[in-house]
């Protein structure tokens, strides 16, 4: 199997539901012993890209419409200090941010 194979079935199969979330480090525990090599950043990266929720008790498998709406939520409680915070530097370097008619990226 895979990591992102080994993460996936770990969580859909055991912590599905955000009452049964893992904790990244418990996780992390777990997936070294198939990777030792794995790190906290690697792990990271792998369940950035799985159909898996976070939350400040951990990460978990959704099965409930209230979960993916509070997951959106949280994300968006970590994203908008992130885009104020973009907003603060662009307006202390406007000679740096594009015209009005330009497309600019955020991401």
């Amino acid at each position: 199997m895979t990591l992102p194979e080994i993460v996936l079935d770990k969580i859909a199969r055991k912590h599905r539901g955000k009452e049964r979330a893992i904790k990244r480090e418990d996780l992390l525990r777990y997936v070294q012993l198939f990777e030792p090599t794995t790190t906290d950043r690697i792990l990271r990266n792998v369940y950035s890209k799985l159909p898996v929720c976070t939350c400040d008790q951990g990460i978990f498998y959704p099965i409930r419409t209230q979960e993916l709406e509070e997951y959106q939520r949280y994300l968006k409680s970590k994203a908008i200090p992130l885009f104020d915070r973009w907003k603060m530097v662009a307006q202390a370097h406007p000679h740096l941010v594009p015209e009005k008619g330009e497309q600019m990226e955020l991401f």
